[in-house]
């Protein structure tokens, strides 16, 4: 094999080895970190289903869970750049350096309490007890929002703090008239929440609706208008009777604003493949939805999810078409460069090997004027020295048969004029 073959199969081998690293390094799965908490929340719960089910199918995508305390933990995280990814619900936190990628669950908050109580509207609340749920903080904040909507201020109404094991035995022993219930009713019921509210406030409960969302919606970028849909609350007649208008708040998938648009477009891809596969293992997760991605929706979108949602996510030869073309010629450059030096190479090694023919001439000029027998012999071994080199070249490639035979009719000639001076000397 000549030296061009094996320059031309090193280099195919070289760009092999590159097309082969690029394509493991391209095929590695991503693995960013997703901020959630506290430990054992439904936005945990559900994080931790993601990841097992992105494992489960060898997504692209891989997930880290970072535990925090809650919602705005997990903001100062993805802010703070220790997180990629971050759960939480919108109304409590929002990161300033990261957009929605999912709306992961939404809920419509409500007033509930008995008929008996005489309370018909937010207005009424005015010197009763009303209970929240103390876990996340963020429910007291939601809460005297909504009272101060209708000008109810925080003192004019005991606001009793309560556990969700808590909100039954209060109702029943009167320590509370009303409860503010934020996530029983929401896309996906909660079951457990539910039966909680049937035990503590009855079979027939009242259900005092936030009937000016819009307004709160103007105010609060995180809070927006919902409906709490006939039945939301079960029952034979349905609880409630007809539908009633009442804010909605958002818990969201949200990711920095640094990551790639199409790493965020797989990513919204992978994740809304989850609903069924996880749908028997996390009932919740069927509540996943996708964001607007208006203009003026009140919450950005992150560019990749919405490229995704719209259906103008890149495809592979979009995003790397431009360096295929930028490849094929730097290639062909290359293979230009290399081809021109191969040539080059080429010729500065047959002008070597046929510098031998003038050596050879000169020798053919020295025999026949040779006048010592000694001298002879020496330019006789000086032209086998040189068909010596001769061969060698042409075991290397470095010279074509058309040379072969030019040295050979010189040998021929050098070696004639040596046996006519020899004869010639022999008879002086």
């Amino acid at each position: 094999m000549g030296r061009r073959s094996l320059a031309g199969l090193a280099i195919l081998l070289a760009v092999s080895g590159l097309v082969a690293a690029g394509s493991y390094y391209v095929s590695q799965p991503h693995t960013l970190r997703l901020a959630v908490g506290p430990l054992g929340s439904e936005d945990a719960r559900m994080a931790a289903a993601f990841v097992q089910g992105l494992n489960r199918d060898k997504a692209s995508i891989r997930l880290r869970l970072v535990l925090t305390e809650g919602s705005e933990d997990s903001a100062r995280k993805i802010d703070a750049g220790q997180a990629d990814l971050a759960m939480l619900r919108s109304d409590i936190a929002m990161p300033s350096t990261a957009d929605t990628v999912l709306i992961t669950r939404r809920t419509f908050p409500f007033f509930i309490t008995t008929k008996e109580s005489a309370i018909g509207r937010i207005a009424d609340l005015r010197g009763r007890k009303v209970g929240v749920i103390r876990n996340p903080a963020g429910n007291l904040a939601l809460l005297k929002r909504v009272l101060a909507q209708y000008e109810v201020r925080p003192e004019e109404v005991e606001i009793v703090s309560l556990t969700p094991d808590e909100m039954v035995q209060a109702s029943k022993e009167k320590r509370v008239e009303a409860f503010f219930s934020i996530n029983a009713v929401g896309s996906h019921t909660n079951n457990e929440g539910l039966r909680r509210l049937r035990e503590a406030w009855g079979e027939d409960p009242a259900l005092i609706p936030v009937r000016e969302a819009d307004a709160l919606a103007a105010h609060y970028r995180a809070i927006e208008s919902g409906e709490i849909v006939r039945g939301a609350l079960g029952g034979d007649p349905p609880r409630p009777a007809e539908s009633l208008q009442t804010i909605s708040i958002t818990s969201r998938l949200v990711a920095a604003q640094s990551l790639d648009d199409n790493l965020v477009g797989d990513l919204t891809k992978e994740i809304l493949g989850l609903r069924l596969t996880l749908a028997g293992e996390v009932p919740a997760v069927q509540a996943l939805e996708t964001p607007s991605t208006d203009k003026d929706a009140p919450l950005p979108v992150h560019s990749g999810a919405a490229a995704y949602i719209d259906g103008e996510q890149e495809t592979f030869f979009d995003r790397y078409g431009d360096w295929f073309y930028i490849g094929a010629m730097a290639l062909s450059a290359v293979g230009t460069g290399g081809a021109a030096l191969l040539s080059r190479e080429s010729a500065n090694r047959r002008r070597r090997a046929m510098s031998g023919l003038d050596e050879l001439l000169e020798l053919l000029a020295a025999i026949r004027t040779c006048e010592d027998e000694e001298e002879l012999a020496r330019l006789g071994r000086e032209a086998d020295l040189i068909l010596t080199r001769v061969l060698a070249d042409y075991a290397k490639g470095d010279l074509d048969t058309a040379a072969l035979a030019a040295y050979r009719l010189a040998i021929d000639q050098v070696g004639r004029a040596v046996a006519e001076r020899q004869r010639a000397l022999a008879e002086d």
